[in-house]
């Protein structure tokens, strides 16, 4: 297995998450909908890339993932039979972001080639961010996301092994 594509081998990783399984997933474009979800690959700086005398370079690999959910402009309750969308919509959101976490900490990576060694895998922050909401579509939207690095060593140029 020579040069793997990186792009499809992160959406093939991805759509194993129960969340996103169940839902459209889209790559760089999308149509903004309750529930879709879309993967943002990220331009990463060639001054990352570390250098070793044997060939081999630690590089990094980003995207985000954007989850669209539908709001609504009712309080919180706290009665029995009410739940608020929003908060769960927060949670289903979060449950991706568990996910990823759980699988960097089991060490299952996509599959970046043999040319590849995945060395870290990490989710920026703790929670998603809210990007804003899309009032100009009905229902009105909340755009949720979160970035994830992975760190790899490209062992494609190595000299010896």
């Amino acid at each position: 297995m020579a040069n793997i594509d990186k792009n499809q081998a992160v959406i093939d990783f991805l759509i194993q998450c129960p969340q996103i399984a169940s839902n459209p997933l889209f790559f760089n474009l999308i149509n903004a909908k309750d529930n879709n979800k879309q993967i943002i690959t990220s331009a990463n700086d060639k001054a990352t890339d570390k250098k070793y005398i044997d060939g081999s370079v630690l590089k990094r690999y980003s995207f985000t993932v954007i989850d669209f959910k539908s709001i609504t402009y009712n309080a919180i309750v706290k009665q029995a039979g009410y739940s608020n969308e929003n908060v769960d919509d927060l949670l289903d959101v979060q449950a991706i972001v568990d996910w990823i976490t759980e699988k960097a900490d089991a060490r299952e990576y996509p599959n970046f080639g043999d040319k590849c060694l995945i060395e870290d895998m990490r989710v920026l922050t703790d929670s998603p961010n809210l990007n804003g909401i899309d009032n100009s579509v009905k229902p009105s939207l909340a755009k949720y996301s979160f970035t994830i690095q992975i760190d790899y060593l490209d062992t494609s140029k190595i000299i010896w092994k």
